[in-house]
C-alpha cells in the first residue's frame, strides 16, 4: 500500500512540473485532428512544400537564422541536406503531437529534443518563439479549419519544453 502511495505522490509530482504545463484536452484533440489532417498519407508530397514554406517564413522574419542551418544546405532550400531537414522538424513535431496524450513520454521526447538543441551553437529560446509564429502564418494556408489558439497553446507547450534547454 505504501508503494502505491509513494507511487501517487511521484505521478502527482510530475503531472504539477510547473516547467511543463502543454495544453488542455480539448487544445490536444483540435491539434491532433489538424495535424491529422494536414499529414496523413494522402498528403506525403505536401510535407516537405509546408516545412519548406515555414522556414522560407522564419527567415523573413530573422534573416540571421540562416546561419543556424549551415550544415543543412541552407541556401538552397530545394537541395536534399535542406529537405531531409526540414523532414526531420517536421517529424519531429509530429511525434510530439501524437504524444500528446501520453505526457510522461512526451516529457522525455522534448526533453532528449533540446539536448540535441542545446548542442547546436547559437540556437536560443528567441527562434523557437519565432518558428511558433511562422507556422502559425503557414498552416492557416493549408487547413481550413485552422484553430489558432489551440494550435498556439499546444505549439507554445512543445516548444517552451524543448527550449528550457536553451539560453535565452
Amino acid at each position: 500500500m505504501k508503494c502505491l502511495l509513494v507511487l501517487a505522490a511521484l505521478v502527482s509530482i510530475a503531472l504539477a512540473d510547473g516547467e511543463f504545463a502543454c495544453c488542455s484536452t480539448e487544445d490536444r484533440q483540435e491539434m491532433q485532428a489538424l495535424w491529422h489532417e494536414i499529414w496523413s498519407a494522402q498528403f506525403t508530397g505536401r510535407r516537405v512544400q509546408v516545412a519548406q514554406s515555414v522556414f522560407e517564413d522564419l527567415f523573413e522574419r530573422e534573416p540571421d537564422a540562416k546561419n543556424l542551418f549551415g550544415r543543412v544546405n541552407v541556401e538552397n532550400i530545394d537541395s536534399p541536406e535542406f529537405k531531409a531537414h526540414c523532414i526531420r522538424v517536421v517529424n519531429g513535431l509530429d511525434t510530439a503531437i501524437s504524444l500528446l496524450d501520453d505526457p510522461f513520454t512526451l516529457i522525455k521526447q522534448l526533453d532528449h529534443l533540446g539536448k540535441q538543441h542545446q548542442n547546436r551553437d547559437g540556437v536560443k529560446k528567441e527562434h523557437f518563439e519565432l518558428m511558433g509564429r511562422s507556422f502559425l502564418k503557414v498552416m492557416p494556408q493549408v487547413s481550413s479549419c485552422f484553430n489558432a489558439a489551440s494550435w498556439s497553446r499546444c505549439f507554445d507547450g512543445i516548444a517552451r519544453r524543448i527550449s528550457s534547454h536553451l539560453s535565452a
